[in-house]
């Protein structure tokens, strides 16, 4: 009889141990639903924080240039020159070059500014007039430029 007294003795210990590593796991899972939905509201928050103010929008300017093949190295050595300065500016969030996998001499320059001043101000800006200098000569056709803004914003 005390052998049967050990064996339910050892069997109310394993059924403890299976709830506790249950209630474990439970408490894991809220604790990372609940992480997760924190995460979810401030990217949210983030996302339509571009839209809340019209005059404080984030401004997206894509720029295609198709550049003749002789100076490919050159424009993207100017480029780099004039991007040293221009991610040290107020309002840069982004700027940068992409170059085409299929065409090397075609170039897309991606620029993301806080708001439209900020993207004025960087028209001002000594180091882009010495790039659109020394740039000039360089182009094959017109470039195609497009402004982007918040979709929310046109509502």
């Amino acid at each position: 009889m005390g052998c049967s007294c050990s064996n339910k003795e050892k069997l109310l210990i394993i059924l403890l141990e299976l709830i506790t590593i249950d209630m474990k796991n439970l408490f894991l899972g809220i604790a990372c639903v609940l992480l997760a939905g924190c995460v979810n509201s401030s990217k949210q928050e983030t996302v339509t924080s571009c839209c809340n103010d019209k005059s404080s929008m984030e401004v997206v300017l894509n720029l295609h240039r198709k550049v003749k093949p002789e100076y490919v190295s050159a424009y993207k050595e100017a480029f780099a020159k004039c991007k040293a300065n221009t991610i040290q500016e107020v309002g840069c969030v982004d700027y940068g070059v992409y170059q085409s996998p299929e065409d090397s001499t075609e170039f897309l320059i991606c620029e993301v500014w806080e708001n439209e001043n900020a993207l004025a101000k960087h028209g001002e800006t000594a180091h882009l007039k010495q790039l659109l200098e020394e740039t000039k000569d360089m182009f094959d056709g017109a470039s195609n430029k497009k402004i982007y803004v918040c979709a929310e914003a046109q509502k």
